[in-house]
């Protein structure tokens, strides 16, 4: 666990304490497992991430696709996310917005018309809605891509 998330097992060991603590998680010999309580926290935070096979979208080896719902507001013109994206680790990041019922990566990519097998993978992997954005981090492997994609979402709530 300690790896994947890129910590030491001594911050594991703090976190685990902090999430039993609030009744997040329960430890026992079998493993670790997320509680009533921690799946309803869980439901409340407005992102998704999931990882995705290499597109059209990605620069890097690897991609990860994050979903903020309801912030396409707070977006300009995507160069802010890729920015904050390539601090964090990644190669780059595609931003794509919902705006009525299209998606598209600003200021007026329509990925629906351009590329409508992009826009039926983020479609497929998100339940969309009006306002959502999904930033896509590439990066040579999973962890910097996640790293990339979360810190650019983060940034928006």
């Amino acid at each position: 666990m300690a790896e994947s998330i890129g910590v030491g097992e001594g911050s594991i060991r703090t976190i685990l304490k902090f999430l039993r603590g609030k009744d997040l998680v329960e430890v026992n010999q079998t493993g670790i497992k997320i509680t009533k309580n921690g799946a309803l926290l869980l439901e409340e935070i407005p992102l998704r991430m999931k990882r995705i096979e290499r597109t059209d979208m990605s620069l890097g080896e690897v991609s990860v696709a994050v979903q903020v719902k309801r912030v396409a507001d707070a977006i300009q013109n995507g160069i802010e996310q890729r920015d904050l994206a390539v601090k964090a680790g990644a190669e780059g990041a595609t931003t794509v917005k919902v705006r009525g019922k299209r998606l598209l990566v600003p200021p007026d990519f329509d990925l629906d018309e351009e590329k409508p097998e992009e826009a039926l993978l983020l479609r497929d992997l998100f339940e969309l809605d009006e306002g959502d954005v999904v930033i896509v981090g590439t990066a040579r492997n999973f962890h910097d891509a996640e790293n990339g994609a979360l810190s650019a979402a983060l940034d928006l709530l």
